[in-house]
């Protein structure tokens, strides 16, 4: 079991030559201010600068600057320290002796650095291709920070730029509770694959079966004759099939024309539309000045004929609009018998390559055997199919019974994560939240007024119980919620959902929380190991004093 524990943040202006560094315990931290007049003291931003640091990005007000901040965490993983600097999209981990291990400037390679630190990456589909890759370490973070102008619920909110991946949510919470990993994104690629191979075998074996019906109707009543004229007669009857695809092919060719004319012509027609309609609304235009359109004589009262203009304006629009949609449904009858055109073609192909080869002298006993050998030919392509889907069909039943591993694995997730939901739901008597919107890690709740919060961060801390029972050996990032109380939660509740975080989070995982307040243990009935109160002026953060005191680290980390 493995844990990230964060140390000391520095957060550095170089244009102000300010800076603001906090430290922070093991344990359970809080960054509180005043209960009076303690806001936009900086509680969220330190929250923000932390993941944000680490690779994230995370939703900063429009007065912080971000673009001329420099960002350093000191942290810990399992007794090992580590420096990460960020300036902008640059990115650069050095050890505890201040050594560059990498420095990137791209966050997938960013994700993959880190993996080797954290043993644990979430890994996803790229976008529209089937490989899968380690993601940037955003996601690894998503279940263990919260932005408190972003508390939505069962949506995935405080962080920024999360777009790459469609329908994260399920695949990276599978992911962190252990039930999906390469092996399964691996399975569900190949079974796609098989299905769409036995789609293909399938359709070629009911093409091939209507060939063989063909043909050895054709040959049931053939017998030994050395008769020319009877041979020829018997030749004949072979060339049915082939005369059978000839005139589908002739007739969809004559359909194909006829369509395509049909379009010709409406095309035509909606250019000479568009040219009347300039050409009436020239006239329109003309009216508007009380000029005669015709005649470049004054109209005093041209109402009449704008009326009728702009009726006529009404009816072109009416026209064009049903010219483009008979152009629409003409289009798709031309795809339509253009790939049925296709397929004649194939099996014209198909069977004249069958035909070429008994083509030869031309006696009763090889026109016999050339029957033969085709019939024949397409017995040994049947079997050869019918073993193929028998082979891919045993693949499929392999995988999915190995799928099967995984799909038990996302139902026990489900249960427990339905039988955590309900206690917390009771806890809090969150009666606006339905029990079905639980039943599954995927469905979606939030709850109104002063419960939104609380039903967030319930929410929150289930997935982190998930995690920690289904995916023990993977690390644990610090808990860092950012103000999770919010104007409309009254005392009592503020309280309750304070000792329910701290009660609540895992214990390997450091909690970090901002909130307005706090001076002992008696404000709200929880005690945390170390307080962090902030006494800076409004917007005032960073001071010229740090700077003075930890520039030296910024100098030296920025110059490596």
């Amino acid at each position: 079991m493995s844990k990230l524990i964060f140390k000391t943040l520095y957060i550095f202006s170089s244009v102000e030559k300010k800076a603001k560094v906090v430290n922070f315990l093991e344990g359970t931290n809080i960054i509180t201010s005043s209960a009076v007049d303690g806001t936009k003291r900086g509680k969220s931003l330190i929250a923000k600068c932390l993941y944000h640091t680490m690779g994230a990005d995370c939703f900063f007000e429009p007065i912080w600057d971000n673009k001329d901040k420099t960002y350093i965490l000191f942290f810990d993983i399992d007794g090992i320290e580590y420096y990460m600097y960020r300036s902008g999209s640059l990115f650069k981990l050095f050890d505890a002796n201040k050594n560059v291990i990498f420095k990137t400037i791209n966050r997938n390679e960013l994700g993959e650095k880190l993996k080797n630190i954290f043993n644990f990456a979430v890994q996803l589909p790229k976008r529209e291709e089937e490989k899968l890759e380690i993601t940037p370490p955003v996601y690894n973070y998503l279940l263990y920070y919260l932005d408190q102008d972003r508390i939505l619920g069962t949506q995935f909110a405080s962080f920024d730029g999360l777009g790459q991946y469609p329908d994260f949510k399920e695949n990276v919470l599978y992911y962190h509770f252990g039930a999906f990993d390469e092996r399964y994104y691996e399975i569900e690629r190949q079974l796609e694959k098989i299905h769409e191979e036995i789609k293909v075998v399938e359709k070629k074996r009911v093409i091939s079966e209507g060939i063989y019906e063909k043909i050895n109707s054709n040959i049931r009543d053939v017998s030994y004759t050395k008769n020319f004229e009877l041979l020829k007669r018997d030749v004949e009857r072979t060339k049915e099939k082939y005369i059978s695809i000839s005139n589908a092919l002739s007739e969809i060719r004559t359909n194909l024309i006829k369509l395509r004319n049909e379009k010709a012509e409406i095309m035509a027609s909606i250019n000479s539309l568009k040219i009347f309609e300039r050409d009436n609304e020239k006239q329109i235009k003309t009216l508007n000045k009380h000029v005669c359109p015709f005649c470049n004589s004054t109209i005093e009262d041209a109402l009449s004929l704008r009326i009728s203009k702009y009726s006529i304006s009404e009816d072109i629009i009416l026209l064009s609009n049903n010219m483009q949609i008979t152009i629409s449904e003409l289009e798709r009858k031309i795809e339509k018998q253009e790939n049925e055109y296709k397929k004649w073609l194939a099996e014209l192909k198909r069977y004249e390559d069958a035909l070429v080869k008994k083509h030869g002298e031309i006696d009763d006993v090889l026109a016999h055997r050339g029957y033969i050998e085709i019939k024949d030919e397409i017995i040994q392509e049947l079997y050869t199919l019918r073993e193929k889907i028998d082979q891919l069909s045993k693949q499929e039943r392999e995988l999915k019974k190995e799928e099967r591993g995984y799909i038990e694995a996302k139902r026990k997730i489900n249960t427990r994560y339905y039988e955590l939901m309900k206690m917390a739901k009771n806890q809090f008597n969150l009666e606006e939240i339905k029990d079905k919107s639980f039943e599954k890690i995927t469905g979606t709740f939030k709850g109104g007024g002063s419960n939104k919060p609380i039903a967030t961060i319930i929410w929150y801390l289930t997935l982190l119980k998930l995690r920690k029972e289904f995916n023990p050996s993977a690390i644990n990032f610090p808990v860092v919620f950012d103000s999770p109380n919010n104007a409309e939660t009254d005392q009592e509740k503020k309280g309750l959902l304070y000792k329910y975080i701290v009660e609540n989070t895992p214990k390997d995982n450091q909690v970090i929380i901002s909130g307005i307040g706090y001076e002992n243990e008696q404000t709200f009935g929880v005690a945390f190991n170390h307080v962090i109160n902030l006494s800076n002026d409004k917007y005032h953060l960073l001071c010229v004093e740090d700077y003075d005191d930890y520039s030296s680290i910024l100098i030296e980390l920025c110059s490596k």
